[in-house]
């Protein structure tokens, strides 16, 4: 039992560095509490706002960006995919926030949510 739970650490430690993306190490509800809405927003590992999108649509991220450990989707309705330099894309759903491993160098901002 203990060498599958070692090996299902180890299994997920790999998919979330391969995805860019990092297992939760602060709380997300606060950094979703100080995002505004309509915005995507990017956070340092305080979570301090570094960034802040709202525009529809594909977007190259500033330098900044590329440095925040948070993103959080204080939008309604709308969808944000995630382009990593990896070139690995992730979408974040309305309300969410996940903590990020890898720098974000494009975000797409959609009308709406699949």
């Amino acid at each position: 039992m203990f060498k599958r739970l070692k090996f299902a650490s180890f299994a997920l430690a790999g998919v979330l560095a391969a995805t860019g993306l990092t297992a939760a190490t602060a709380s997300p509800a606060a950094a979703a509490q100080t995002c505004p809405w309509p915005y995507v927003c990017f956070l340092d590992s305080n979570e301090n706002i570094l960034t802040m999108y709202k525009d529809v649509g594909w977007q190259t991220t500033s330098a900044k960006t590329r440095t925040a450990r948070w993103v959080t989707n204080a939008r309604h309705d709308d969808c944000a995919y995630l382009e990593f330099g990896t070139g690995f894309i992730d979408q974040i759903h309305p309300g969410q926030t996940f903590g990020l491993g890898a720098g974000v160098v494009a975000i797409n901002i959609t009308s709406g949510c699949p």
